[in-house]
């Protein structure tokens, strides 16, 4: 109570409306997996950090790019001109691309938990999975994320994948603000039936309202990454004679530039002792103090050493290679005018050498056509992915267009271009309904002339009335996290029936709003929920006594139609 103690005006201002629910976030997945790098803003990101990013390129920027496969290119005198050798085992490092295909699909802001970066030369075990729940529990201490995907959980033993799946139904049971996204792996040989009953063994039977599943994977337009500077190519063109290209990065075939080549030939295999070249316009020309004595050979070993100088650490900048007399040299980063190429080491008797051709730069002519032969080839390599993060992509744009209401379904899929299994009607049934375990399993179809659909809204509860459908589930936890965090400054205010209808009017207001949006059924409020509070309505005295106060919410969710019933009957001529 206030105390006046002195005469005068005093200015009180009384809150008359009640208080707001914001309504949170509904669709914020967080991605859990590996990445190249850890590094934000020059400093690194500590391991199983989660870190939101708003965009792909923010990705890249922080995580880095997805792994570059280490194909073989060789160029022969044979048609097509050109051998792709696949790396003897493709990377399981998938998370960034299915980053982008989240993106793609419609997503929003993220959460990525890196919990390793990438090592050069995976084969095949390089995805842990002590790892992957190690991410997964780190999740537990962040608020905002909704959604929860682990997409290189596919490249998992069963009984890992199984292990990992039941953790992330317990986490969102156990936090009650996150739905969990997962793939059904499609085994080679395996009918749609026979994939689905290999998933359901590998998920528990707790928790199935918290998750959904979907099948098939997706044949997509990404390609496995390949990086150009530093795919290396082999030049046989001239038989046992290396071409121009050998050995150099298959960015140069296409530009005509880039590391440089020089030809020393050795004149006289003699002393050399302290010659050196130097760099003028990018050109290799005569240093002065290199001679030039012919003379019959002295050493036939001057060449080799000639050799071992210039890859010594004194010239780091470059490599050579020996091709009978001739040392080629090849410049591993751009010259620039005045720079020394030192070539320093003791022989016996006098020597010589000739700068070839004419003192300059050898660059191979670009073969622009061979080059984009090569590249569209290795582009042609696309990818497939499982559909979790693309459905991550689903959910926040039907979220953002219709509501979290709206079931995440006959919407179509963006980057694909057909499902890597093609459903009829008759494989979907199976998966959609189970009668054993209940656990459905949404499909992803190809319609002719409507594209690739999302043909299925239940969650793993499919056998559950309350919570079969995935939009009810997730309006649910959009409804409950929104008041939970309204009804925050109502901890330790009076339990009195003036706080009791300050929460009845805010939760009500928020659920008008609803149902003026079309989240809730009813023709008038009332229909569609309730709110009750109150002594001898939702609290006895002695609920009073020890601090509780009961707040019952009644919701009637709009359910999706998901059978449509077209009954049709003769009717009798009446004129």
């Amino acid at each position: 109570m206030a105390e006046f103690k002195r005469p005068g005006v005093y200015i009180r201002e009384i809150s008359t409306l009640p208080a707001s629910v914001v309504p949170i976030a509904t669709a914020i997945p967080a991605f859990i997996g590996y990445t190249a790098k850890r590094e934000k803003n020059g400093e690194p990101i500590p391991n199983n950090k989660p870190t939101r990013i708003t965009s792909y390129l923010e990705f890249k920027e922080i995580f880095g790019d997805s792994f570059y496969e280490r194909y073989e290119v060789s160029l022969t005198s044979t048609e097509p001109g050109y051998t792709i050798t696949d790396p003897s085992h493709f990377s399981n490092y998938l998370l960034p691309y299915h980053v982008y295909l989240y993106f793609l699909n419609g997503g929003g802001p993220c959460y990525i938990v890196s919990v390793g970066t990438h090592i050069s030369n995976p084969s095949g075990n390089e995805i842990d999975p002590a790892a992957l729940l190690a991410g997964l529990a780190a999740l537990e201490e962040e608020d905002e994320p909704t959604l929860l995907v682990v997409p290189e959980a596919a490249v998992l033993s069963d009984v890992n994948r199984t292990t990992l799946h039941d953790q992330l139904l317990a986490q969102c049971a156990k936090l009650q603000d996150r739905f969990a996204i997962m793939d059904v792996l499609h085994i080679t040989n395996n009918t749609p039936l026979e994939d689905a009953t290999a998933f359901r063994n590998q998920v528990g039977t707790s928790d199935l309202k918290y998750g959904a599943a979907y099948y098939p994977g997706l044949k997509t337009f990404l390609f496995r990454n390949f990086n150009e500077k530093t795919l290396i190519l082999t030049d046989n063109r001239g038989g046992t004679a290396q071409g121009p290209f050998h050995q150099m990065p298959l960015e140069m075939l296409g530009t005509g530039s880039g590391r440089a080549v020089g030809i020393i030939q050795i004149t006289n295999n003699a002393n050399l002792d302290g010659d050196s070249f130097t760099i003028d316009s990018d050109t290799f020309t005569e240093g002065p103090d290199f001679t030039k004595e012919p003379g019959p050979s002295a050493n036939a070993g001057s060449a080799e050493n000639l050799l071992v100088a210039i890859q010594a650490a004194a010239n780091p900048n470059y490599t050579a290679r020996r091709s009978g007399a001739t040392i080629i040299i090849e410049a591993t980063a751009e010259g620039s005018a005045g720079e020394s190429l030192a070539l320093t080491y003791t022989d016996n008797g006098d020597g010589g050498a000739t700068i070839s051709p004419g003192g300059t730069l050898r660059i191979p002519q670009a073969e622009k056509s061979l080059y984009n032969a090569i590249k569209a080839k290795l582009e042609s390599k696309v990818m497939t992915l499982y559909p979790s993060a693309a459905m991550a992509g689903v959910y926040a744009r039907v979220d953002g267009q219709r509501g979290v209401w709206k079931a995440p379904a006959n919407v179509s899929l963006r980057g694909v271009s057909q499902p890597s299994v093609l459903l009829s009607s008759p494989d979907q049934e199976p998966l959609n309904v189970d009668a054993t375990s209940g656990k459905s399993i949404n499909a992803i179809r190809l319609f002719p002339g409507k594209g690739n659909l999302v043909w299925g809204a239940r969650t793993l509860a499919g056998n559950d009335n309350e919570w079969r459908y995935i939009p009810v589930r997730r309006l649910y936890i959009f409804v409950e996290e929104s008041v939970k965090k309204a009804t925050e400054f109502v901890v330790f205010e009076p339990n009195d029936a003036n706080t009791w209808m300050r929460v009845k009017a805010m939760i009500e207001n928020f659920l008008s709003g609803l149902w003026r949006e079309g989240a809730l059924a009813g023709a008038k409020p009332e229909q569609a929920f309730f709110v009750r509070v109150g002594l001898g309505q939702t609290m006895t005295s002695l609920d009073i006594l020890e601090g509780r106060m009961n707040v019952e919410i009644g919701l009637a969710a709009v359910r999706p139609a998901e059978f449509i019933i077209l009954k049709f009957s003769h009717k009798l001529q009446e004129s």
